[in-house]
């Protein structure tokens, strides 16, 4: 397949983008291989590459959706023609597992030689475990001892206050 080019790409150059993927909370550690293994294939399929991928794990979504509040984000870097994310984004809808996407134009005319490829087979198999957030108490309580100490300074100030309004 002969790749074109936009008009207003330098010649040699390729468009750097952040795709995000939010996956249904019910989705299991296959899934996520599925799924990023055939979005490894299509973007090498366009001459592309990926240079990042994380899993930022399980998260509460803004907003219900398909009736759930909770959601696995997926962050993906690529590098590619500007023919990539179509392509991309066409194979996202196929995907049952997958809910919202969404894709960011980073940096246009980037020099493919430039950005190396970080993907490797660790990062694949670190991809798939899902993670939550579990509750620290050492923070909470962390937490609870700087808003004591703002109320503290809070009690100052009002004190300062009222000392400047005796001297009125």
């Amino acid at each position: 397949m002969t790749l074109s080019r936009s008009y207003q790409d330098e010649i040699g150059s390729e468009r750097e983008y952040e795709l995000i993927v939010i996956l249904k909370p019910d989705s299991t550690k296959e899934n996520i291989q599925v799924l990023t293994k055939r979005l490894l294939e299509m973007v090498d399929k366009n001459s592309g590459k990926v240079l990042n991928i994380e899993n930022w794990g399980r998260r509460n979504l803004a907003y219900e959706i398909a009736k759930s509040k909770k959601g696995i984000y997926l962050y993906f870097r690529l590098l590619g023609y500007y023919e990539l994310i179509p392509e991309v984004e066409r194979l996202l809808r196929m995907i049952e597992k997958v809910v919202r996407y969404q894709t960011i134009l980073v940096d246009e005319n980037v020099d493919p030689t430039a950005r190396p490829d970080q993907v490797d087979e660790a990062m694949l198999d670190a991809i798939s475990e899902i993670h939550t957030a579990v509750y620290n108490e050492e923070t909470d309580e962390n937490s609870e001892k700087n808003s004591d100490d703002d109320n503290d300074f809070e009690d100052e100030e009002e004190a300062d206050f009222e000392e400047d309004e005796d001297k009125e």
